[in-house]
């Protein structure tokens, strides 16, 4: 099996068109995060009905209207998804209590600024959005470029985290119906996870106004995220912003 060839351009953050210059598009913005804020609507409001009465409404509103109020001034797009989300359910509850005359808890609906455990379930599904369309991102560049194996190799280590190197070429080659010796499958998976970091980190930055280095690592800490890509950040990454390459 031979390598891909060539090495991928160096990116750096400045390259990088943020997100927010994209939250009028709507299918973009269900692409991307629908699976999150449903997952958020489940844990606060307690009832899957009214979740889902709440997420048609929100994504009816997305589709109409985009993010009419979202400017980077207000912070991180997770932080100002998270807020509509949580207003769209007070909304709904709201509106439903005056509508059957019953004593719906509006309390179910976290304040602004309430941890509560819904809290986790938004960061973990927020994580689990990144971490998707950096699979299908390097799904399609296994696609695209003759010879390359990331895909196969990194979803198979993830997979089996406890087999050999030999074990794992040895299932890449009956997927594939094509030997694929241990040692290239080593040098296919260390492409792989660089790559991966890149993907990771490339899709933080597009979700922060201003993605400096620093708030790229904060946004990684937090979420979650870095130790999927601290091994792969370059030597200039803090002065120059360079991504993995």
């Amino acid at each position: 099996m031979t390598e891909p060839g060539g090495e991928l351009p160096k990116q750096s953050l400045n390259q990088i068109s943020t997100h927010w210059s994209k939250v009028g598009n709507p299918s973009h913005f269900v692409l991307r995060y629908g699976p999150a804020v449903r997952h958020y609507l489940d844990a606060i409001v307690k009832n899957s009905n009214d979740a889902e009465e709440v997420l048609q409404d929100f994504l009816l509103r997305v589709v109409k209207h985009g993010f009419d109020r979202a400017t980077p001034d207000r912070g991180r797009f997770r932080f100002y998804v998270k807020a509509a989300v949580r207003n769209a359910a007070f909304t709904h509850l709201k509106r439903k209590r005056g509508r059957e005359q019953s004593s719906d808890d509006l309390s179910r609906v976290p304040a602004p600024d309430a941890r509560e455990p819904a809290d986790d379930v938004w960061l973990s599904s927020w994580r689990s959005c990144i971490l998707d369309r950096a699979w299908r991102a390097l799904d399609l560049h296994e696609r695209s470029s003759p010879g390359n194996l990331f895909h196969t190799t990194l979803r198979l280590a993830a997979d089996h985290p406890n087999e050999s190197s030999d074990a794992l070429a040895a299932r890449a080659s009956s997927q594939r119906g094509q030997e694929l010796k241990p040692d290239a499958f080593r040098k296919q998976l260390s492409r792989a996870r660089r790559h991966f970091a890149k993907l990771i980190v490339t899709e933080v930055a597009e979700t922060l106004e201003t993605p400096t280095p620093e708030r790229v690592e904060e946004e990684l800490i937090e979420a979650g995220l870095m130790d999927y890509v601290k091994e792969f950040l370059p030597p200039d990454w803090r002065t120059q912003g360079t991504l993995p390459d």
